[in-house]
């Protein structure tokens, strides 16, 4: 990826690239699959405008994907919860907002690199709040029960992206929330505060 000093111009260039390579990749589903030249005519660039800013399509794939990467680790919400509850309630709370950049990304068969980064993120972050919290009784078994869980998460939402279910954000909400009432009523016991 080319950076330097991006003025106004160049950052809506480079927007317009993204979004026209997002849409490309969930019609095409492999970035192999993306020309320059196709992006370019759909986009309505120049190539020399295209590798102004990018060296290859998948640079632009790199800096797609990083900037949703970013946008999630680097989201103060989602990393200032004190509590479980709060931390998923958040990261729903957050997948909403970014609803049609996520469903563009996981209609990808390329989506693996940046689902395996979201998945470690959400998984650490669980993972840390279960642990500092003072009423956590059973240890047992606990990293693997929240790795599973969210790794299960994320494949009912990558099904629901691609249309491949009748479930919807807001029930993975619902089951997320009655899923963890029963984890936390049995990892920690009668005396966690929410």
């Amino acid at each position: 990826m080319k950076a330097g000093n991006l003025n106004n111009s160049s950052r809506k260039t480079r927007k317009l690239i993204k979004k026209t390579f997002a849409e490309m990749l969930a019609e095409k589903r492999e970035v192999a699959k993306i020309s320059v030249s196709e992006l370019c005519a759909r986009a309505e660039i120049s190539r020399g405008a295209f590798y102004s800013h990018y060296d290859d399509i998948y640079a632009v794939a790199e800096d797609y994907e990083n900037e949703l990467i970013d946008l999630f680790f680097d989201n103060a919400r989602l990393l200032s919860p004190t509590n479980v509850e709060q931390f998923l309630d958040t990261l729903f709370d957050y997948v909403r907002e970014n609803n049609e950049n996520y469903k563009l990304l996981c209609k990808s068969n390329d989506f693996l690199f940046a689902a395996k980064k979201l998945t470690a993120i959400a998984e650490n972050k669980f993972l840390q709040l279960c642990n500092e919290s003072p009423y956590l009784k059973d240890k047992e078994f606990l990293e693997p029960e929240i790795n599973v869980f969210i790794e299960g998460l994320l494949c009912e939402y990558v099904r629901y992206c691609r249309g491949n279910t009748a479930t919807g954000l807001d029930e993975l909400h619902a089951y997320t929330k009655s899923w963890t009432k029963r984890f936390t009523a049995r990892r920690f016991g009668e005396g966690y505060a929410k």
